[in-house]
């Protein structure tokens, strides 16, 4: 085996002090150049590149070594050889990279002494048919000898996380325990990957705030952090011995919600000063950073620093028109690939070079759309029974002229935020089981964990919200490629997905002045020195200054508001008044409070005083804004002012009246086209409302959130109605319950009346199922014609469905979408 010789030979050869400077003033570039972009090389020169790339692993500075083990690989995939890298792999701990090799391409009759003796070593790496490397091993055995303290874990994606959250859920059996997750979606994909494990351990899984029994001595939560501190406003009582933060780098960010994460940890440790703390992110230069004030906690930490997958980079400038380029992210430089062709739109840039599985990365959703109905006119239908039935239940659902049937006959899916929930998580597990579905166009959703199997993805886009993505970002969107079970399964495995292709498509989805060298420069290359972007105040090491320090004022207002004696030598203000208080708890920051308390409070007395007990929509939303809107700052919160207008008003208490009667998603989109065409009828030139979807700025403002219906086909004006009911129904939930919960605490809203808001239902067996996390429509489904399937214990807040309900919904030809969300719960 001559690679064993070069081997060998060239361990002895090396330079202690290679660095990619020295490298890079060398002669070896002009080979590499044509090696690395795949140019087919001599027998002689695979040999000299081998050799040199032994030296490269066995130098001193980290990059040289990742720069020759990038050379294994890509050699190893170009020449079908794989001998060299799994050597590599044996002396670096990549088990699961040198395995994978030993099964398929070792031959019985290669097999030796050694390569035996290799597989045993290997074995004790092994959980069940799953190689963990070095990394992974000793990051499982660091989490479980540190079960008592507080953690950080850095760890890419596909290093196990998900094991060590039930791993803990095991080791706090007994206990109060709580995962925070970011998403709604990601609290049910986590419940449901915890169920198995916890029914042995706890009575149930905790999602919702009013799902919680103080009288029960152990507690499992899945929650967002808004969850939790509406739970903490239920139980001022309630301690945590361990809260599990997944996706921690969302803390640092300069945010609402990275505040009310903060909040929340401040709460738990302040009940519990032995509270123990797990913080899980894909990336994180310092973890002290997620230290907080007004805590005091010590982080152990963990950081995974293996080298397994090795990007290639390529770009397509179709403004420049030079073609298909890489860039090498070691020696910092762009290598012409193929020069410019006939290729002349995005959408043919990744029909061109796309592999069975994609992810298209946009910035907007809008974006998303168009750019999903432009690839599929350019691709043929699908051949699929399965499509062709998913289309049907997803017309019967909502409507058959929705874009996403349209992309789906194509074989695409696309992914944002306005994506009615249900069909969002059904037609994510579509793409995965369905091979003809090759395109996920997404947006910034997929850095939230949210993990599809794909082979390359193009960024079409390289914003996330208004700025560019940064290197943090960039890696985490680049890391939901080539996941760990996609190279290394036994039937659909590849090692060529160790090298993850990326395609930056500098196109008219880019912003116009960008530099996109500048930028990937920024994002990628290996000796830039990176650091964590800190805009949280509430961060020990954010720096405070002129311009944040009034943000921090009012942080630590809130919080010591909230769970008094939380901020040492606190001089700030406390509230005064009942509403004002309520506010607080009830998390509204959208109102100075302490400003506009004693208003509140007048208005609040004279309500009460005529004895107001409110029973309709039209007088809870006038109320909200006598009581609350009209105390909003004159800049921000654009879409709360809206509800200056008595219009707007009249627009959300009928959205609250289609809740309380338990209209369909279907229902609703006919009545939102009516209520638009009215609007159209009355004046032709009128101005409606649809956030980010909008293309016309109104007088005062730069924030194109309106449009007009003009000149819009009833396909057009039905696909808003379908974004836009998920927005305005997701704004109810996010924002406007919030002063509904105020009013409520403050005895202001009859019981009923009340439970109709929240719940669209005052049955008690209904809103134990959605307390559960099953939605409307499946509640009142389920309750109607599959109730002896069901066993709900009401004080309990537990639901178990049967085992054989799914097969009985079969029969009886229920929508797929309704089932599979079944299938979910159960």
């Amino acid at each position: 085996m001559r690679p064993y010789m070069i081997f060998w030979k060239a361990r002895h050869k090396m330079k202690k002090d290679l660095t990619l400077s020295k490298i890079k003033n060398t002669n070896f570039s002009k080979l590499y150049d044509r090696f690395i972009i795949g140019q087919k090389l001599s027998h002689s020169h695979y040999e000299v590149l081998l050799a040199i790339a032994i030296c490269f692993i066995n130098a001193e500075e980290n990059y040289v070594q990742q720069l020759g083990y990038r050379i294994i690989v890509s050699y190893c995939n170009q020449t079908q050889n794989y001998i060299p890298l799994y050597e590599i792999a044996i002396n670096s701990g990549l088990y699961p990279v040198s395995k994978y090799i030993e099964e398929h391409y070792i031959s019985d009759e290669r097999k030796n002494f050694f390569t035996e003796w290799n597989d045993a070593f290997t074995e004790q790496y092994a959980d069940k048919s799953i190689y963990h490397s070095e990394q992974q091993r000793a990051l499982v055995n660091f989490f479980v000898a540190n079960t008592e303290k507080t953690l950080s874990v850095i760890a890419p994606t596909s290093y196990g996380k998900s094991e060590l959250i039930l791993f803990a859920v095991k080791a706090f059996a007994g206990k109060k325990i709580c995962i925070l997750t970011s998403t709604k979606a990601l609290l049910m994909q986590t419940k449901k990957n915890l169920q198995s494990v916890s029914r042995e351990y706890f009575s149930k899984i905790v999602i919702h705030p009013e799902m919680y029994d103080a009288h029960d001595p152990s507690c499992l939560a899945v929650l967002t952090q808004e969850r939790l501190l509406r739970l903490f406003k239920t139980d001022p009582s309630l301690a945590f011995d361990c809260i599990i933060i997944d996706e921690a780098h969302e803390m640092l960010e300069n945010n609402t919600r990275s505040l009310t994460l903060s909040d929340v940890i401040i709460i738990a440790q302040k009940r519990n000063p032995d509270i123990l703390l797990k913080f899980l992110t894909p990336f994180l230069t310092d973890a002290n950073n997620l230290k907080i004030r007004y805590t005091a906690y010590e982080i152990k930490g963990f950081k995974v620093s293996e080298y397994i997958k090795s990007e290639k980079y390529y770009i397509y400038d179709l403004k420049g028109n030079s073609g298909l380029q890489f860039y090498d992210q070691f020696f910092n430089k762009i290598i012409p690939v193929q020069s410019f062709d006939s290729i002349i739109f995005e959408e043919e840039v990744v029909k061109t070079y796309s592999a069975q599985k994609n992810i298209v990365y946009l910035n907007k959703p809008a974006d998303i759309e168009e750019f999903a109905l432009a690839l599929a006119d350019i691709l043929p239908d699908v051949q699929s029974d399965t499509i062709l039935s998913a289309c049907a239940d997803i017309s019967n659902y909502l409507q058959s002229q929705y874009n996403l049937l349209t992309c789906l006959k194509k074989g695409i899916i696309y992914h944002h935020g306005s994506v009615p929930d249900a069909i969002r998580i059904y037609i994510e597990e579509l793409y995965k089981r369905e091979p003809s579905i090759k395109y996920v166009v997404s947006n910034s959703t997929l850095l939230s964990g949210v993990n599809l199997p794909a082979e390359r993805i193009f960024i079409l886009d390289n914003r996330r919200g208004r700025p560019y993505l940064k290197a943090d970002s960039f890696k985490n969107l680049v890391g939901r490629v080539c996941r760990f079970s996609e190279v290394f399964d036994d039937n659909n495995g590849s090692l060529k997905r160790l090298e993850p292709e990326i395609y930056l498509v500098v196109g008219k989805y880019f912003p116009a002045r960008v530099n996109y060298r500048t930028f990937i420069q920024s994002v990628a290359k290996v000796e830039s020195r990176y650091q964590d972007d800190l805009g949280n105040v509430l961060l020990e090491n954010t720096h405070i200054d002129a311009t944040n320090h009034d943000v921090l004022i009012q942080a630590s207002e809130f919080i010591e508001n909230y769970e008094n004696g939380v901020v040492c030598n606190y001089q700030n203000r406390y509230t005064k008044t009942e509403v004002g208080k309520a506010c607080i708890m009830n998390g509204i920051s959208e109102v100075n409070v302490f400003d506009n308390e004693l208003s509140m409070q007048t208005m609040v007395d004279s309500y009460k005083k005529e004895n107001l007990l409110i029973t309709d929509s039209n007088t809870l939303l006038e109320v909200i804004y006598d009581l609350f809107l009209r105390f909003l700052p004159e800049k921000g919160f654009e879409s709360l002012i809206r509800l200056e207008n008595r219009e707007a008003r009249k627009f959300y208490a009928m959205m609250l009246d289609w809740r309380i009667s338990n209209k369909s998603y279907a229902e609703m989109i006919n009545l939102f086209v009516s209520y638009w065409r009215r609007c159209y009828q009355k004046n032709a030139d009128a101005l409606v409302y649809v956030g980010r979807w909008g293309d016309v700025a109104r007088s005062g403002s730069n924030n194109k959130y309106y449009t007009y219906l003009r000149n819009k086909d009833r396909k057009k004006v039905i696909n808003l109605a379908i974004v836009r009911i998920k927005e305005e129904q997701d704004f109810i939930d996010n924002v406007l319950i919030k002063f509904i919960e105020t009013i409520q605490d403050l005895g202001m809203i009859e019981e009923t009346f009340y439970k109709m808001i929240k719940y669209g239902t005052d049955d008690e067996f209904a809103i134990c199922l959605l307390k559960n996390g099953l939605s409307l429509s499946l509640t009142l489904l389920l309750l109607e014609k599959y109730r002896d399937y069901l066993q709900i214990d009401v004080a309990a807040s537990t639901v178990s469905l049967d085992d054989t309900l799914i097969d009985e919904m079969k029969r009886g030809h229920e929508n797929q979408i309704l089932i599979f969300e079944t299938r979910c719960c159960m």
